[in-house]
């Protein structure tokens, strides 16, 4: 399938390398992962348009020839790649960090640690009558810390117990600076490769490091607040839940992250409520994607009856697997047991078996999704849409509208959804990657696209306050 337009760039490879063009190289290398790989190669390219292509590309390759900044030519790159007119499939530039050294030497990370014991730390708490409030005990998912003064204006945060096999206990995970009534800290970097300064502040019993948050055990304060919510409400990709009389307004504005948890916790918390409440607004306007699978979770309030969904094939190259391998399954599979890795040993045979082929596991175009006992609450949901949700907020959308209780509004989704199971190739140039789709959904076998209108909401608002439109609308049905 590469046919001519391969056969063209290798003879210009051949030519143009001894020139030392770094963007024209790169276009070629570039050229080279998309047709090789690409999921949507073969819908993008055919007999009709291969002369448009061709053409498109020569004019691209020209230009690269007098490019030598990285910046331009990931913008150049981008250019080309609009061709297939594919939101996943995309140039990604990271901006190389400006590195300013105030001398000649640069310093390696030097990690503190200290021979205070959690025993010894809890007879400090305990014996001194003036404690600064961040000193303490304090736990994450993944660290138990001993906060304690080392001076009148600098306190360690030392490792208790951790899961984390990069760091060990008695080390310094966070130094913390005191200004005035102020805190400033230092957070190493849970490989030991960096470390970066912030912010930090005590707001009852959370200790707030600005990327990260834990929660004080000892000594007990009056005041205690739930340290998944405070998480939630610094998040800004986290989901959220609000009661309106008679009506639950749930908001995702990605399914990346932490969502899956903070899902799971919002439907434990407020199941009481959620189990007879009859209106549900779903609010998926800028959700940007990620795991649809988290919004699942909700699917026992929205079905009615039995959901299609479509399977995807995968584009099964040799980089494909093994990027998709090392990035999505590799630390998995070593977590399992020796008859699980069997059993995935199966899965992952077959794969391999099926290079250079698009590859279906699934052997049928689509799947039925069947739930014994669904919740009869609520009786009927708004789902909210607009151009900035897409991937996985689109998948999600396309099986909860086939729910009875939902009625889907607002506007055209993004259209970002066709090709997804997205990987990243590395380049010749460290700054320039490739995000690149190796699956295709099956509904394109049958002539359907949602790429490109985006999905159409039953009901087109264009109302001011969409979600008090949206409330109108279901209890008037």
């Amino acid at each position: 399938m590469k046919g001519l337009s391969c056969f063209i760039f290798l003879i210009v490879t051949k030519l143009s390398f001894g020139q030392n063009c770094k963007c024209d190289s790169l276009f070629l290398q570039t050229q080279s992962i998309v047709t090789d790989n690409y999921a949507g190669w073969f819908d993008k390219v055919t007999d009709d348009n291969k002369a448009v292509y061709l053409d498109w590309t020569s004019n691209k390759y020209a230009q690269s020839k007098s490019i030598s900044t990285d910046s331009s030519c990931a913008k150049l790159l981008q250019e080309w790649i609009s061709f297939f007119k594919d939101k996943h499939l995309r140039i990604k530039y990271t901006k190389p960090k400006v590195i300013v050294q105030n001398s000649s030497v640069v310093k390696a990370i030097q990690i503190l640690y200290s021979k205070l014991t959690e025993n010894q730390i809890i007879a400090y708490l305990d014996q001194s009558k003036k404690l600064d409030p961040i000193e303490g005990i304090y736990e994450s998912a993944s660290y138990k810390l001993g906060v304690t003064k080392i001076n009148d204006r600098q306190f360690h945060a030392v490792i208790l117990s951790t899961t984390n096999q990069n760091w060990k206990i008695g080390e310094v995970k966070l130094v913390i600076q005191k200004v005035g009534s102020k805190y400033q800290g230092t957070f190493y970097e849970g490989d030991k490769s960096d470390q970066s300064e912030h912010e930090v502040q005590i707001v009852d019993n959370i200790l707030d490091f600005d990327i990260v948050f834990y929660e004080k055990i000892y000594p007990a304060v009056k005041v205690k607040k739930d340290i998944v919510e405070y998480e939630m409400s610094k998040d800004r990709y986290a989901p959220s839940l609000i009661f309106q009389k008679d009506v639950a307004i749930w908001k995702f504005p990605s399914f990346e992250n932490n969502a899956n948890e903070q899902t799971e916790y919002l439907l434990k918390k407020y199941k009481e409520k959620l189990d007879t409440i009859p209106f549900w607004v779903l609010d998926f306007r800028n959700n940007s994607g990620g795991d649809y699978s988290i919004g699942l979770q909700l699917l026992e309030y929205i079905y009615t009856r039995p959901i299609v969904m479509y399977n995807t094939e995968m584009r099964m190259t040799k980089s494909n697997y093994d990027i998709w391998y090392k990035t999505f399954i590799s630390n998995y599979y070593q977590s399992l047991d020796s008859v699980d890795k069997l059993k995935m040993d199966v899965r992952l045979n077959k794969m391999k078996a099926n290079y250079d082929k698009m590859y279906n596991g699934d052997e049928k175009l689509t799947d039925t999704l069947l739930i014994n006992n669904a919740n009869l609450f609520p009786k009927k949901i708004a789902l909210l849409i607009n151009e900035q949700t897409v991937s996985s907020g689109e998948l999600f959308t396309i099986l909860a509208a086939q729910s009875d209780k939902v009625n889907v509004m607002g506007s055209n989704s993004g259209g970002m959804i066709d090709y997804g199971n997205v990987v990243n190739y590395s380049t010749n140039i460290a700054a320039i990657r490739i995000q690149l789709p190796t699956n295709r959904y099956l509904w394109l076998n049958e002539g359907k696209s949602i790429d490109k209108e985006g999905i159409k909401p039953a009901i087109y608002l264009t109302d001011s306050d969409w979600v008090e439109a949206a409330i109108k609308l279901i209890k008037s049905k």
